[in-house]
């Protein structure tokens, strides 16, 4: 019998993946699979990178990334002109605070791969799903049956919609963690992962959501000054951190919708008197 953690979206939420590492501490594992989205979004990723070195010193980890971490590569260097804002603020600060070693080790990951564990069914990881980093099964309607119709492995792994699932469909299932660091649960304050004890022929999975400082947390976005960078959908993300409300997702599609309307190509070309009149709507 194998015992493998899996988590997925930490999103740079170092005190959750404290609380996560501390949980398996006293709760041993054989493994640890993760499934991308390690940073951005948060106050001092370099926390976050560290915690992941050391994690990999410390037990085995199966790891791919994901669309964050695609994010940070294709923009080496700032070539999109990220800057201090709502639109790509905490991207910006994120990327002030990686070091060359940092981006050698996501370009190090695949974005999906195959995972054998003798005396096990075999597992597929993905982010979103196969060939798509940011296909998302909660939000795309027949996505999930069309992914599980087509896979050629008895389980895939996946994160990216921040929602615990599993769901089982022509002989295939698909389990993804939730949120280590951003969990949508519409409770708030917890961390969520989930753990897999694998037999000859089957994996069965628990999901677990355990707490964390949230409170300390939440006093670091105004201490390291990423709230200066990130302005509205660093709100958006504080409060979602506390109600389990995906607040920044919200923003982001009624910001979409607004610049559709205006004739406006993306949503960092709005202005910031924009956001702010939607941050006054969804109370942030």
């Amino acid at each position: 019998m194998k015992k493998l953690a899996l988590i997925s979206d930490v999103h740079g939420n170092y005190k959750a993946l404290e609380a996560f590492l501390e949980y398996i501490e006293v709760h041993p594992v054989d493994g640890i699979i993760c499934l991308g989205d390690y940073v951005t979004d948060s106050p001092y990723p370099e926390r976050t990178m560290e915690l992941l070195y050391q994690m990999r010193k410390e037990h085995e980890c199966y790891m791919i990334h994901g669309n964050r971490e695609d994010y940070l590569l294709d923009n080496v260097g700032n070539k999109a002109g990220w800057k201090p804002s709502s639109a790509n603020g905490t991207l910006y600060y994120t990327l002030q605070h990686m070091r060359p070693e940092d981006f050698a080790f996501f370009k190090s990951l695949p974005t999906e791969r195959e995972l054998r564990i003798q005396g096990c069914p075999v597992l597929y990881l993905c982010h979103g799903t196969p060939g798509r980093v940011r296909g998302n099964v909660h939000e795309e309607e027949g996505l999930k049956e069309k992914v599980l119709k087509e896979l050629p492995y008895p389980y895939l792994l996946g994160g990216h919609s921040h929602h615990q699932e599993i769901d089982s469909m022509y002989g295939k299932t698909y389990i993804n963690p939730g949120s280590l660091g951003f969990a949508v649960d519409n409770v708030g304050r917890h961390a969520q992962f989930a753990i897999l004890t694998g037999v000859s022929e089957r994996w069965e999975p628990e999901f677990l959501s355990i707490s964390y400082d949230v409170d300390g947390y939440l006093r670091v976005f105004t201490e390291s000054g990423v709230d200066d960078f990130g302005m509205v959908l660093n709100r958006a993300i504080k409060k979602s951190l506390v109600t389990g409300v995906n607040y920044f997702y919200h923003c982001i599609l009624a910001m979409e919708k607004e610049a559709k309307e205006a004739g406006v190509g993306a949503i960092d070309q709005m202005p910031e008197s924009a956001w702010e009149k939607l941050a006054e709507r969804f109370g942030l």
